[in-house]
């Protein structure tokens, strides 16, 4: 509850300013008021991909460098070896409120950071930890964060495009807040699905990734097989269920493909 409240908090102090500065601009230069909107909420996107992980993620979890050793050297060897050497590796206290385990790639540039939750520290052991370390250090050099921001750079430039052609000068005025809202919302919903496919192929790409990088088979279905239990995951979602709302394939997916090889 205290998350929820502090991502709303979060969500009343950005979004108004934000409307209010669009309204503003749509009453300053209501013929052409796209473009520079669209390179503002751009602009916006961009630099919260740099400051969302030292501004905002602070403010629902703790974060602390891996000291213990030999996995911290273990794990600055098997990024060397992956061609993407790393500063630093966070911990996470996710236990606060779960015992999901997880790890994840965030920021850019100086902002750029490898996170590992300390449930995943606690319950699984060393070859497992490298396998998802191995998958998240493939998310890396394949660029995938910064092929997320760059495709939601596109994507709030093409919401504002729709903006204007569903409104056009109406945008101006506040009593359409309800649709300049409504608009973002439906547009999200429906390349939902185009979306959440491209992610389940970029994970498909990071654990093939893991596995070669790994060469340890064995430790890679175990890996999952852990995650699957202690994450809860749904082994066999409804077709409907996975495509709408799946960013990952399933853990039976994920065992098929390292069988596969």
């Amino acid at each position: 509850m205290i998350d929820r409240l502090k991502a709303v908090g979060i969500n009343l102090v950005l979004v108004p300013p934000i409307l209010l500065a669009l309204v503003a601009l749509a009453r300053a230069l209501p013929g052409w008021w796209v473009a520079p909107a669209g390179a503002a909420f751009a602009l916006v996107v961009f630099l919260f991909s740099f400051l969302a992980p030292v501004l905002l993620a602070p403010l629902f979890n703790r974060f602390m460098p891996l000291d213990q050793e030999p996995l911290r050297t273990e794990l600055h060897t098997l990024a060397r070896s992956a061609g993407v050497p790393i500063e630093a590796v966070l911990i996470e206290d996710t236990s606060r409120r779960t015992r999901k385990a997880n790890a994840y790639v965030t920021g850019l540039g100086r902002t750029r950071r490898l996170v590992v939750s300390d449930t995943l520290l606690a319950d699984a052991s060393p070859t497992e930890i490298h396998v998802v370390i191995a998958h998240e250090l493939g998310h890396r050099r394949m660029h995938h964060v910064l092929l997320g921001t760059l495709l939601s750079l596109a994507g709030v430039i093409v919401t504002t495009i729709a903006l204007w052609a569903l409104l056009g000068t109406e945008v101006a005025d506040p009593h359409r807040l309800p649709l300049l809202l409504l608009i973002p919302l439906g547009l999200t919903l429906a390349t939902a699905p185009a979306a959440n496919a491209l992610s389940r192929r970029w994970e498909q790409k990071a654990d093939r990734f893991a596995l070669e990088l790994t060469g340890d088979r064995a430790a890679y279905e175990q890996t999952f097989r852990r995650l699957a239990a202690s994450n809860l995951t749904d082994l066999d979602p409804p077709k409907l269920v996975y495509l709408l709302l799946f960013t990952h394939p399933t853990p039976p997916q994920r065992l098929a493909a390292a069988t596969a090889e």
